[in-house]
């Protein structure tokens, strides 16, 4: 072992423990780069200015805090709860509906959020009191409106997509139509999984409406803006009227028109508020994307991304264990990383990887980022796991017991992905 490759080792493992520790995300990355520029000597420490400036001096990164201002607006605003109306008007008669509601209004209302934290937020400060209210068991209520989260980064528009493209070069648009029919097939894995939980444990509870279709009809009538959201977005971006990026400024345009003026739920009075909140949330983004860059830089010119993707195709492996190989990877650095870091910082390994095994670039994409998802309700850094707790007032480990069911569910869903590329590819 090398000198460098020791340095590497030594300070990745420092920088595992401060994180395990608590540490902010982007200092333990600024400071672990930092590190490892100094004692190697590998650059200079002008570096440590100019790439994490460039890498959030993009155009594309403009998403980032107007998809994250969508998500707030919905969730204060009356859209959210119309769609968990539309849930439980389509699921509520089915054994567990209540729970499969949860999931449902995850699914709808990441269509106009982007984020998998907003949409557990949101979708949990409604359906959680509800949940507890009918029977389930409050930690197995915030499992649910986790593990629904999960969602939001899939279900287009999804920051994450957009974050994917810029640095692999995907288009974006494409990813976006991806993420459709595995946003689905992953929502309904987790309603079977919640079917079989309420059957057969004390978590859930055997709740059930009777169906009426005509509730389903008004409901659908009900939550018309906020399906209309994803219609307009996705229309405009392949009309060719605006860019992907463009798109999260029209969907806050169109989430403020429809909460201000429509459906009343935002007053201006709020505005302010939902631009500070945002603000912030986006302020503890920025960094983590600008320190995650750098240490993808510093690491690429150790050519330590090349020599792994290397060793990993030098296992002899058909596509079948390349698939199962790339979630076990992702999956293990999903609990430990932000998934935009882990992103920045892994796809210069795996892009080699999957072309060589034969993924489509969308496919790939879509897969790479399906298996992060796993990730938001795993301990320790389970961004979704602290926004429930948050909402719910549960111990963050606790929920993280109950979601055991929906997280194998996922993880098969996901896996099911990998192996059918029509699912990711079904618009060519």
């Amino acid at each position: 072992m090398s000198h460098s490759d020791l340095v590497v080792l030594i300070v990745g493992l420092l920088m595992l423990v401060h994180l395990a520790i608590g540490l902010p995300l982007f200092i333990v990355l600024g400071v672990g780069s930092l590190a490892m520029v100094s004692i190697i000597g590998v650059y200079s420490p002008t570096v440590l200015g100019e790439v994490p400036f460039t890498a959030i001096d993009n155009w594309a990164l403009l998403a980032m805090p107007l998809f994250i201002l969508t998500g707030d607006i919905i969730a204060t605003g009356r859209i959210a709860r119309q769609l968990v109306r539309l849930g439980q008007a389509a699921v509520g008669w089915i054994t567990g509906g209540l729970g499969m509601a949860t999931i449902m209004g995850c699914f709808f209302f990441a269509g106009t959020s982007g984020s998998n934290s907003a949409d557990t937020a949101a979708i949990g400060k409604i359906m959680i009191p509800s949940m507890v209210e009918h029977g389930y068991k409050k930690p197995y209520a915030a499992a649910l409106a986790a593990s629904g989260g999960c969602l939001g980064i899939i279900v287009p528009p999804s920051l994450i997509f957009i974050i994917y493209g810029v640095i692999t070069s995907t288009s974006v648009g494409d990813l976006f139509l991806g993420g459709v029919m595995p946003g689905v097939l992953m929502a309904a894995f987790m309603c079977v999984a919640n079917y079989f939980v309420c059957r057969t444990s004390s978590w859930g509870a055997a709740d059930r409406v009777p169906f009426r279709f005509i509730e389903l009809l008004k409901a659908t009538w009900n939550a018309r803006y906020g399906l209309g959201a994803p219609a307009v977005i996705l229309g405009g971006i392949y009309s060719g009227v605006f860019t992907p990026t463009e798109a999260a400024a029209v969907a806050v345009a169109y989430c403020l028109i429809v909460e201000l003026f429509l459906t009343r739920g935002v007053t201006w009075r709020d505005v302010p508020k939902l631009l500070v909140r945002s603000g912030a949330i986006s302020g503890i983004i920025g960094p983590v994307i600008a320190f995650s860059v750098l240490l993808a830089e510093v690491l690429a010119v150790l050519r330590i991304p090349d020599r792994l993707a290397g060793y990993m195709l030098s296992i002899p492996s058909g596509y079948v264990t390349g698939v199962v190989m790339i979630f076990f990877v992702l999956f293990v650095l999903g609990c430990f990383l932000e998934t935009i870091a882990a992103l920045i910082i892994m796809m210069p390994i795996l892009l080699p990887v999957g072309t060589t095994l034969g993924f489509d670039p969308v496919h790939l994409g879509v897969y790479v980022v399906c298996a992060l998802t796993v990730g938001f309700i795993t301990p320790p850094v389970g961004i979704n796991l602290f926004a429930a707790s948050a909402v719910s007032g549960v111990p963050y480990l606790t929920i993280a017991w109950r979601t055991w069911p929906l997280c194998l569910a996922l993880a098969l869903a996901v896996i099911i992905v990998g192996f059918v590329p029509w699912l990711s590819l079904w618009f060519r």
